[in-house]
């Protein structure tokens, strides 16, 4: 009884899920820097009419 079919086919889906899960991290690491952080950055800088009183 040495069938080796099933670890490898458990080996072969560990490695698709590390995969998928490094796809995922990459996107969402581009994401981020693309998309998020400079939108972040521009919301830092404070309105040209703060502390104005009327």
């Amino acid at each position: 009884m040495t069938n080796t079919q099933p670890p490898d086919m458990i080996r072969k889906l560990i490695l698709f899920i590390i995969g998928i899960a490094i796809l995922g991290t990459i996107i969402a690491m581009a994401v981020y820097f693309g998309v998020e952080l400079p939108a972040q950055q521009a919301m830092l800088h404070a309105p040209m009419n703060i502390g104005v009183k009327i």
